[in-house]
């Protein structure tokens, strides 16, 4: 039964806090398409068995473009700090993905020039901010990864 748990209008979680700490800092789209992919491909293929999330649209869009969109900037670095706190995880892994609507949106003018391909732009700007991040967390691990569509399911590739 669906509310099986609720008294009055307050809901008990069956499912315990998990008290252990983060082992990476994960920076995804907030696409729930990707959400049940990306979640295997960090148990799974990286092996991780706790992590932090930030999940926003586009992902390591917000800390792009840091001369066109410097508040977009601050704000993701806020959100960056305030994940990894004081003894935060030592490893920032930047996950980006095919068909993501926000840098569909961002760059819908220069999807008819001669030569431009979202997909480029994205692995670029997932490797220029793992850079940055590095640069800025010093003794953090940092890594990209970009996931496409391929017969219905994600394929992760490590920039």
């Amino acid at each position: 039964m669906a509310n099986d748990t609720y008294v009055g209008s307050t809901y008990q979680a069956r499912a315990p806090l998990v008290d252990a700490p983060a082992e990476a800092l994960v920076i995804a789209c907030s696409d729930r398409r990707f959400r049940a992919a990306t979640d295997e491909f960090l148990s799974r293929h990286l092996g991780l068995r706790s992590w932090e999330t930030v999940a926003v649209p586009g992902g390591a869009y917000m800390l792009s473009f840091a001369d066109a969109l410097p508040k977009q900037l601050k704000v993701g670095m806020r959100m960056v700090k305030a994940a990894l706190g004081e003894r935060g995880p030592g490893r920032i892994v930047l996950i980006g993905h095919q068909d993501c609507a926000r840098y569909v949106e961002g760059f819908s003018s220069y999807l008819k020039r001669a030569g431009f391909s979202i997909e480029e732009k994205q692995k670029r700007d997932l490797t220029s901010v793992a850079k940055d991040l590095a640069e800025n967390f010093s003794g953090k691990r940092v890594e990209a990864h970009f996931a496409r569509i391929e017969s219905g399911s994600a394929v992760f590739e490590r920039l």
